[in-house]
């Protein structure tokens, strides 16, 4: 199958030199990228490469910015079909209103920035991508409660399937939980699992 990967962070310019992020890095998506390429699909990975170098054996796709992301991932969707996208990306939910064309001075005593919700590009992925399989993830701070608000967001988004995981549950490894539309619930126990219960979704 031809299967789109997202993956890592995507930066929010603050100015020329800083940037609003998140602590994921991309790792998690590369392995799934290989994990599957070895499983015979034909895998695109777009992923913010900061730390993870240059990809090799796997068609990379790169971006840092939200702004590039939104390109990137629409210019790709507009100009391949994919049988399966994996949205992993840990976007950002949030954007500066204003970006300074500069540098912000440093030395003030205080320092406001507004936000503003950034664009869902879940919903640019779907509306592009309509015969796809779509899995999403949703990540939480905590386990409680975590079934109902993926499954919320897997009917809000028209997706097929959606990985849920918790700060509380990563601090003792990979651990997440797969849902579908029906909210049936099955458990991954590790990024192996993960890869695997993935591909046989798509091989289904």
């Amino acid at each position: 199958m031809k299967i789109l990967i997202t993956a890592g962070p995507t930066w929010a310019q603050i100015d020329k030199v800083r940037i609003l992020t998140n602590r994921f890095t991309g790792k998690t998506g590369l392995y799934l990228a290989n994990k599957l390429t070895k499983k015979g699909h034909k895998v695109t990975l777009i992923v913010n490469p900061h730390s993870l170098g240059k990809v090799t054996g796997i068609n990379g796709c790169y971006f840092h910015y939200f702004n590039e992301f939104k390109n990137k991932i629409t210019n790709l969707l507009k100009n391949n079909k994919f049988d399966a996208v994996v949205h992993m990306a840990a976007v950002s939910d949030y954007l500066p209103k204003l970006k300074n064309k500069g540098k912000i001075p440093s030395g003030k005593e205080e320092l406001n920035i507004s936000l503003i919700p950034a664009p869902k590009i879940i919903k640019i992925i779907r509306k592009l991508a309509k015969e796809s399989i779509l899995i999403q993830f949703k990540l939480e701070t905590e386990e409680k409660g975590i079934i109902d608000k993926a499954h919320k967001s897997l009917k809000k988004n028209n997706s097929d399937y959606v990985v849920a995981n918790s700060l509380e549950s990563l601090e003792k490894g990979y651990q997440a939980k797969l849902v579908d539309k029906e909210k049936n619930i099955t458990k991954i126990n590790s990024k192996n699992d993960l890869a695997e219960k993935i591909n046989n979704l798509l091989v289904l």
